[in-house]
């Protein structure tokens, strides 16, 4: 009993809201061009959306007790199935006006804020969408003390909702596809000045530069745990994901920049050390050389 009691304090919960609404009309549009669901909005939808690539990222959080989806579902009925087998829990958003998209995102919010405070056991929301109007949403879920992720498509995702979350990854991604070679009808294509993609190896390259900086001088040691050092990559880039770059895992993201890094051990999960110093130094690191 007491190890049963160990475990339940322990394990993750993941609550799932997806914006479905918008999901769908994003890559609609990346499909066909922009404009091409606000011109068809009010017809039987046809599916763009693969649910479990997102799934499986959620359910890679923990267990899901969650899983809500929020639209007018009598326009993505082709959905029905696919959203049923994942066991989603659809909440119908009757058309009430031209301001029924931001109904869904208020109710959404709602929702979630409303579970993150009589839920406990909850410990990670995870918000489907591309839309900055859930920044609000991440700063209280983030206040409540829980882990908030979000998902959106690269490209037409808001910056300042990608860096509002404690993670954040891209639905190209997510299908396995390096945004480099994605097809065509799932490319990034820039909508505005706000929206983001991916970031590149050399926006990966700085954020662990200053990442590792921060951490040698914080512990006073050129030592620092390779664990620790991708939470804080992730803390400073959000959208960090070492398979968007090419590379199968954090140690092979490392490996790319050898002038910068290197694996110092495997105890307790694996240290490194700023390439060039001594291990264990003492003193504040200086800055790392650039790449050439």
């Amino acid at each position: 009993m007491p190890q049963f009691t160990s475990f339940r304090a322990e394990a993750t919960k993941v609550a799932i809201y997806w914006d479905f609404e918008n999901l769908h009309a994003v890559l609609a549009n990346v499909a066909h061009g922009d404009g091409a669901y606000r011109d068809n909005r009010l017809k039987l939808q046809p599916v763009f959306v693969d649910l479990k690539p997102i799934l499986e990222y959620a359910a890679s959080l923990g267990d899901i007790i969650i899983n809500r989806a929020y639209g007018n579902w009598q326009f993505f009925a082709n959905y029905r199935h696919a959203l049923n087998e994942a066991g989603v829990d659809l909440i119908q958003m009757f058309p009430r006006g031209s301001n029924m998209k931001n109904s869904a995102d208020i109710r959404m919010a709602l929702d979630a804020l409303s579970d993150v405070h009589n839920h406990p056991h909850l410990t990670h929301v995870v918000v489907i969408s591309s839309d900055s109007d859930f920044i609000s949403l991440a700063q209280k879920v983030k206040q409540a003390g829980r882990f908030i992720a979000g998902v959106g498509v690269a490209g037409y995702s808001n910056r300042f909702w990608t860096a509002s979350c404690n993670e954040f990854k891209f639905y190209q991604n997510l299908l396995g596809l390096p945004l480099e070679a994605a097809p065509a009808e799932l490319a990034p294509v820039v909508e505005d000045a706000e929206a983001v993609g991916s970031p590149s190896l050399d926006e990966a390259r700085q954020a662990l530069q200053r990442a590792l900086k921060q951490l040698v001088d914080r512990n006073g040691e050129n030592y620092v745990s390779r664990s620790a050092l991708k939470v804080f990559i992730k803390r400073l880039l959000p959208s960090f994901d070492e398979q968007a770059l090419g590379c199968n895992n954090f140690s092979e993201f490392l490996h790319r920049f050898p002038e910068l890094v290197v694996e110092v051990d495997a105890i307790s999960g694996g240290h490194v050390a700023f390439a060039g110093q001594p291990v264990g130094q003492s003193n504040s690191a200086p800055d790392a050389p650039e790449s050439a």
